[in-house]
């Protein structure tokens, strides 16, 4: 069934839409006026068959649908090829597990692991690049995959296509291999090269590692290549900016070639308390406690051929965030067994949600169930079921650790009522306030962050009298990016609380208007993203586009402000509020305005918006009661 045509009212996949609509039907699946949206909301759009917004093919760059055939010698050969250059050039992360196999665990299911794999990523990187004809580069790619950029890969290449460690994101090697102070360089970072053999960086110096070198009987070491043994760097050099919040900064504060200031995390901190007291990014996101300065966790640094290194400050390569995984549970986190098990190609294929490798699903098979000839082999296919059940176990604990991080920087702290009349209506108030001086909230990539408060309001049958942050059927909110709202098919939500930042440009004529993806249009050229023809010195950012910031500075709050009029009213009260805060890492418009590029691994834009949707995640939970004749109320429970 058909929705609104997105390439009818979409002007190159923007926020700048068409008045007429073209043989569309509207509603597919109706918005429930009295439920939640399900957690798998997104998998029944899919299985519907979603909207012409949310389409159900694409491949990046014209990828070819993912093959069948088992691996050819061609194939192994590229493979082994491969393996040789990452070790002699970029070692991979997975080299690195053998000594350290604590961080490896923390890496391997962190946002920082996830940086290139993610298909959203890389579909708006290359509709950026559609946008602006080419000339944002691999502006994208160098911070989300700095061994990528440092190889001069095609910043539109599919993750199927790249370097073994370039798909690592931000791996072992990214922080270890830099020996130079960048400061804010928005990731254009000159990794040292070489073999694992070659010395690291970390910021507590090579003691350590002499001792292990001078016990190499007992830790059955070596450090020249061709020798018999357990290779490890020939030294530790210290580096103590990495400790700095400045090493972070690197790549947490991004301005554009034309000054435009998409991420300032770095820049946020540095005017915070957190900064005035010496407090460091690292003493927040890689302590005990994600988000909040917790000390940190004691114990060897490696374990080297079984017998641990001395004890020592350990600090946590996880690094929560609000992101979380959108591709097969095969390809992320990373898992040297699933590396070996099969190739990305290979695990794409693997119908873990069918029941593959289950007794449930494999009692079932006959003679005539056809498989992919890598999984025809029950052993295979049970060999590869018992992998993704410890997938599947990392994951939740991620997701526990991302909730941690996001209700310490998020707090529902109050919920009053100022009016509770049965002729003059019901009012209320909301405090929404940040949990941390280290930053504003949201922080980073902002235009994308969407944290908002979802307001539900019945009376004592049951009956919504009102209810504000509901979705349109594209799941997405309804503000001046839903594109029912521009279609005139659903109002805009009047009492939207969202804290998402906006992208503006400027108009040839004056004036501004927001865009999902902020690309300038220039009135007597292509849209570029160029260096800036004037000084940014005194406005901070270029004339034609900005980022409209709508969060919270550190330990900042906000009231939102909430009216039910008395006509809506159904005089059954008391009436009750139920107030969630949620958090959702990318809005379903941008999976929408960046479709017509594809997207990575062969998925559609159904299957990632049924991803997406399926992760909201509610930070925090209140519900009041309104008793209307007494004009009294009373806060019930907060969870």
């Amino acid at each position: 069934m058909s929705l609104v045509n997105g390439r009818k009212i979409m002007r190159n996949g923007l926020s700048i839409f068409s008045a007429i609509l073209v043989g569309a039907l509207l509603i597919a699946i109706p918005v429930a006026e009295s439920a939640e949206i399900p957690l798998d909301a997104g998998k029944q759009v899919a299985q519907k068959g979603g909207d012409d917004l949310l389409l159900d093919s694409g491949k990046v760059g014209g990828a070819k649908e993912v093959k069948r055939d088992t691996e050819t010698i061609e194939d192994s050969t590229k493979k082994a090829h491969e393996a040789l250059a990452a070790e002699t050039q970029y070692p991979s992360a997975a080299t690195c597990r053998t000594c350290h196999p604590k961080q490896y665990n923390e890496w391997a299911v962190s946002q920082h692991s996830y940086s290139q794999l993610s298909p959203a990523y890389l579909s708006l990187s290359n509709k950026i690049l559609q946008l602006s004809n080419g000339t944002n580069g691999d502006f994208c790619l160098r911070c989300h995959s700095p061994v990528g950029a440092n190889l001069g890969e095609n910043p539109r290449m599919s993750n199927l296509k790249r370097h073994p460690t370039s798909r690592e994101g931000i791996t072992c090697m990214v922080c270890h291999r830099i020996n130079k102070r960048y400061n804010k360089v928005s990731g254009r970072l000159d990794l040292e090269e070489g073999s694992l053999l070659k010395p690291v960086y970390g910021p507590l110096g090579n003691a350590e590692m002499e001792r292990v070198l001078n016990n190499k009987d007992k830790y059955r070491v070596v450090t020249k290549e061709g020798e018999a043994g357990r290779q490890i760097h020939i030294s530790s050099k210290g580096f103590n900016h990495m400790s700095s919040s400045s090493f972070c900064g690197s790549c947490h504060d991004v301005t554009l070639f034309n000054g435009f200031r998409l991420e300032e995390a770095f820049s946020e901190y540095r005017m915070s308390p957190a900064a005035e007291r010496g407090e460091t990014c690292q003493d927040c996101h890689m302590g005990k406690i994600q988000g909040k300065k917790s000390g940190y966790e004691m114990g060897p640094a490696a374990v080297v051929g079984g017998v641990p290194t001395k004890p020592r400050r350990l600090a946590n390569h996880f690094f929560a965030g609000p992101d979380y995984s959108l591709i097969h549970p095969g390809i992320f986190p990373h898992n040297t067994d699933a590396q070996e098990m099969a190739t990305l190609e290979e695990w794409l294929v693997f119908d873990h949600k069918a029941g593959w490798g289950t007794d449930k699903f494999e009692d079932k098979v006959t003679d005539k169930t056809k498989f992919p000839k890598r999984w025809e082999s029950v052993d295979d296919r049970y060999d590869a079921r018992e992998i993704l059940e410890t997938q599947f176990k990392r994951l939740k604990w991620a997701e526990g650790k991302r909730y941690e991080v996001l209700r310490n920087g998020y707090l529902l702290q109050d919920v009053k009522t100022t009016l509770a009349s049965s002729k003059d209506g019901i009012k209320f108030e909301v405090k929404v306030a940040s949990g941390t001086d280290g930053h504003n909230v949201p922080t980073g990539f902002t235009g994308e962050r969407v944290l908002f408060l979802h307001i539900q309001v019945r009376d004592r049958n049951g009956k919504m009298v009102f209810r504000s942050g509901h979705r349109d059927p594209n799941f997405d909110l309804l503000d001046g990016h839903s594109f029912y709202v521009h279609a005139g098919k659903m109002k805009k939500d009047p009492y939207l609380f969202s804290l998402q930042s906006r992208f503006v440009t400027q108009n040839g004529r004056g004036g501004e208007i927001e865009h999902i993806i902020p690309i300038p249009y220039p009135v007597i050229s292509l849209p570029r993203v160029l260096p800036s023809t004037q000084s940014l010195v005194f406005t901070g950012e270029p004339t034609t586009e900005r980022n409209h910031l709508r969060g919270i500075e550190p330990l900042g709050h906000r009231w939102a402000e909430y009216f039910i009029d008395p006509s809506k009213l159904t005089g059954k009260g008391p009436y009750t509020a139920k107030v969630m805060l949620k958090s959702q890492p990318i809005p379903a418009n941008i999976v929408i305005a960046i479709q017509d590029v594809g997207f990575d691994y062969g998925y559609s834009a159904a299957e990632l918006g049924a991803k997406l949707i399926g992760g909201v995640m509610t930070l925090w939970s209140k519900e009041l009661t309104f008793n209307v004749d007494n004009a009294k109320s009373a806060l019930l429970k907060v969870k």
